[in-house]
Order: structure tokens, then sequence, then C-alpha cells
């Protein structure tokens, strides 16, 4: 039985680790905006069959420039995985996929950014494909290896410095 249990255990280890967002998947994920540090962003949120329309406004006034949709405070452990499938749709803005270290806003995070699409498409990035960010400035530095267990929190963000409208739609996230 413990050689069955093992194995067990093992194979789990190699199965994708999914987040479906037409159901259970999206009840502890939230929006925040840069109203926290006084901006004047918004972020907003509709359920559909499909899974969640993101949307809302970005403002650069009173330093503002960002809305993001984000799960909650875990600890991931992404050691056996090498991509990230994300199922989407969006209009009006760039958005990223982000992974977070540190509950600290000023420690560097990591993204890749999402190309806009009218239709929905899947699009798959490999993990050493993401970029080091501190407070939206890209560092030069890349994910490595060491920091797939490190991973706190992941979500998405609006993803370019200017003002406008975005509507975002995710239906699955899917790390391989």
């Amino acid at each position: 039985m413990k050689i069955f249990a093992s194995f067990f255990i093992v194979w789990l280890a190699f199965l994708p680790m999914k987040i479906d967002f037409s159901d259970d998947g999206r009840e502890k994920w939230y929006v925040l905006s840069d109203g926290v540090m006084g901006g004047r962003s918004n972020g907003n949120l509709t359920e559909t069959n499909d899974g969640v329309v993101f949307y809302g406004s970005v403002s650069l006034e009173n330093n503002g420039g960002f809305t993001s949709y984000r799960g909650p405070w875990e600890q991931y452990d992404f050691t056996e995985y090498s991509e990230v499938s994300i199922k989407y749709r969006s209009e009006g803005m760039r958005l990223a996929f982000t992974m977070e270290t540190s509950q600290r806003f000023w420690i560097p995070n990591y993204k890749v950014s999402l190309p806009k699409t009218d239709d929905w498409v899947t699009e798959t990035f490999a993990l050493k494909d993401f970029k080091q960010y501190r407070l939206g400035n890209l560092t030069g530095r890349s994910f490595t290896e060491e920091i797939k267990d490190d991973i706190i929190r992941i979500g998405f963000i609006t993803d370019e410095k200017r003002a406008g409208d975005f509507k975002f739609e995710v239906a699955s996230v899917e790390f391989k």
C-alpha cells in the first residue's frame, strides 16, 4: 500500500493545475486598483457561463495607472511545471499575467504580456519567459527555477501605462 500511495503522490505532481473561472475557481479572486495609493482607475467583475469579465477604466490622474484581478495569497509550488496556458479574450488595453513572491508591493514580481484579441484564444507561455518587474518597471531579470516554489499570488493586471477603457474575459489558467 505504501508503494501505491507514493506512486499516487508522484503521479499527482505531474497533473496540470487548472483554475476554471466558470465555476468555483473564481470565488477567492478580487479586484485591486491604484486607488490603494490615491489613483483613480477602476475595475469591475461580471460572471458569465464562460468565466469572468474583468472590465474598467485606467486613469493616470493622481499617479494612477493600473487595475488588477488577483487570486488569493497562497503558497504555490510550480516546480513540476514549465508553462502556463491562459484561455481569454480582451479588448481596449493589453493585460499581463502576474506571479508574485511577496506581499510587499515594492518587491519585484514576474509577468508576461497577453496579446489583445477579440476572439477566444488559448495562449501558452513558458515560465522561463516571464520577466521581472519592480513597481511596473522592467528590471532585466527573468523567472528562474529557484522561484517556482516561492510564488504566493497569481493574477492579471493592466499592462499599458495609458488611460483608457478595457475589457478582459478569462475562462481558465492551466499550469502544465
